[in-house]
């Protein structure tokens, strides 16, 4: 996958378990990038820009999953929990032992409220049949996050998110090295490599270490691309 912006000399390769990174020391140019890919209008947007596989050209917002701010990571992005939903529910009715069993405590389960209603004059019962997904969303399943992990457990619990969606959008983080030592970094782009993540860094600030897993593309000042 590449990333074409119109005002870089060549296009950003997006590959699996390879953390691109396009540092942009000149501040004004560098919100410019920013701004165009949150607005995702690709072509139209101040910076305009073109997200290609192959020769085939994708609509920006189906390519790129933006995370402008890495301390409020998007845990309820649209489709995430529901592509999930659907995996767990498909190996739900493939394991034939695993769903008598849950059926039958589902079914011990209803008789045991329905007790409740025998001392009432009316007749109740449940309106709904059973529905895994339905149940697993009644009782709270999601993504196992919490502030009081540290920013990197974070990190690393999202891109695992990201995968288990199967989510195929190349992850664009803005500052993220801001809040990652270097020896967090490193384990970021182990991840990243582990789990063939495609990732796109947005940095403000030039930083003169070289990672494995990561490819760079520098702009000083003055836009000269290095």
């Amino acid at each position: 996958m590449r990333l074409v912006f119109a005002g870089l000399d060549r296009p950003l390769e997006l590959e699996p378990g390879n953390c691109t990174t396009l540092e942009v020391e000149n501040q004004a140019l560098f919100v410019r990038f920013v701004r165009s890919l949150v607005s995702g209008e690709g072509r139209y947007a101040d910076e305009p820009y073109s997200v290609w596989d192959g020769d085939e050209e994708l609509k920006p917002r189906d390519a790129l999953l933006v995370i402008d701010n890495p301390l409020q990571l998007p845990w309820d992005e649209r489709g995430f929990m529901g592509s999930v939903l659907k995996r767990i529910e498909r190996e739900y009715l493939e394991d034939e032992d695993l769903r008598r069993a849950v059926e039958g405590l589902q079914s011990a389960m209803a008789s045991q409220l329905a007790a409740l209603g025998m001392g009432l004059n009316a007749d109740f019962s449940f309106g709904q049949e059973w529905d895994f997904r339905r149940y697993l969303k009644f009782m709270g399943f999601g993504v196992s996050y919490q502030e009081s992990k540290s920013f990197l457990d974070n990190q690393l619990n999202f891109l695992s998110l990201a995968l288990d969606s199967g989510d195929k959008r190349v992850l664009v983080f803005v500052n993220l090295k801001t809040f990652l030592s270097e020896n967090d970094f490193r384990m970021f782009l182990d991840q990243v490599f582990f789990q063939k993540s495609r990732v796109l860094l947005l940095e403000n600030k030039l930083d003169s270490n070289s990672y494995e897993h990561e490819s760079k593309r520098c702009i000083d000042l003055h836009f000269i691309e290095s």
